[in-house]
């Protein structure tokens, strides 16, 4: 039934847009690196395959596969190894349209037969403070600054998750694709596989819950940058209103600055609270799963920890928009200030 809503023109539409783009390439010229696990495997740091989207269906079939992918964007060579992936792993054309779009939320989670196909995207603007021309550390766009306190970069990850036999715990098999993953989420893939995995083929949703956290602690490296480059505006302001000429302040203030870092705050700011969206509807979902578990009561206590741990990260998504809130009213504060100088 699940077919009925598919519209092939979202994979043409992002086929057409690559090839627009430069070189489509081929499946095997975009790498990814990919993470296997089965009962029986021993544990320890989990060791990254490099290979490519087209070798991925002649390989045996773990019972827990991580694919971490190249950024899911028609661009580049990496098109044709993306548009492999989405056929391999059978992703919904709404995953495709929702990246096209460059969506700051959305969620699904849609059952169809035995399998469960779920996913997320995660957009959120770039902060990154360097030194320029060797002068101060500040905020600028790693590709080259041109404006004062400008970065135009984002952050883009997907998430994609797909269990096949999700009745079933012997036969249940579980493939979670990550679009771009940072150093520190490939990192956190590989220490997963320390630990006893056997759960997450009762509740994949377990591996939601740390990409979730991986990408918070990502975001609050954004915060913190923007915070701390907010505050000495802020002190220069504050210095600047003791001045007793307009031409002194004029000469002094940086308004192309200024409005930068108001322009990052509330772009951080919609993406917490998208992100906070994404957390509401996965945790409403999880719950009615949980409310009638597909391998019965025995997967109780294994779903039951995930919805704990999804409220635990539900309430972190809170902090990152009470602080987005914060720097929104200081940053208003000191607009009406420069205003009056």
């Amino acid at each position: 039934m699940a077919a009925f809503y598919q519209d092939s023109r979202r994979s043409a539409l992002f086929r057409e847009r690559a090839n627009r783009s430069g070189p489509y390439g081929e499946p095997t010229t975009c790498e990814v690196g990919v993470l296997e696990w089965s009962p029986g495997y021993p544990r320890g740091i989990g060791e990254i395959i490099k290979t490519n989207p087209k070798a991925l269906p002649l390989r045996v079939q773990p019972r827990v596969q991580i694919v971490l992918a190249p950024l899911d964007i028609p661009h580049g060579t990496n098109g044709a190894g993306i548009q492999a992936l989405f056929d391999h792993f059978a992703v919904p054309s709404d995953f495709i349209s929702q990246r096209l779009e460059s969506v700051t939320h959305s969620f699904s989670a849609v059952r169809d037969g035995s399998s469960y196909y779920s996913y997320f995207h995660f957009l959120c603007k770039n902060v990154t403070v360097r030194s320029v021309d060797g002068r101060a550390p500040t905020i600028a766009d790693p590709r080259g600054a041109v404006l004062s306190q400008g970065d135009w970069t984002w952050i883009r990850t997907s998430v994609f998750l797909r269990w096949d036999n999700c009745d079933d715990n012997d036969k249940a098999i579980v493939a979670l694709i990550i679009f771009s993953a940072s150093p520190e989420m490939r990192d956190r893939c590989q220490r997963l596989w320390e630990t006893d995995l056997s759960g997450v083929l009762t509740d994949p949703f377990s591996l939601f819950v740390i990409c979730l956290d991986e990408l918070w602690l990502q975001a609050q490296d954004l915060v913190r940058a923007v915070g701390g480059e907010f505050n000495k505006m802020e002190r220069t302001a504050l210095d600047l209103a003791t001045f007793s000429t307009e031409s002194d302040a004029d000469s002094r203030h940086d308004f192309v600055g200024l409005h930068n870092i108001a322009k990052h705050i509330i772009y951080l700011k919609e993406n917490s609270e998208a992100a906070s969206m994404t957390m509401s509807h996965l945790q409403t979902f999880h719950q009615k799963l949980l409310n009638h578990p597909p391998q019965g009561h025995d997967a109780m206590p294994t779903m039951q920890m995930t919805s704990q741990m999804l409220a635990q990260k539900a309430v972190q998504f809170e902090v990152w928009k009470l602080r987005m809130t914060s720097l929104e009213q200081r940053m208003q504060n000191i607009i009406n200030l420069v205003n009056t100088l």
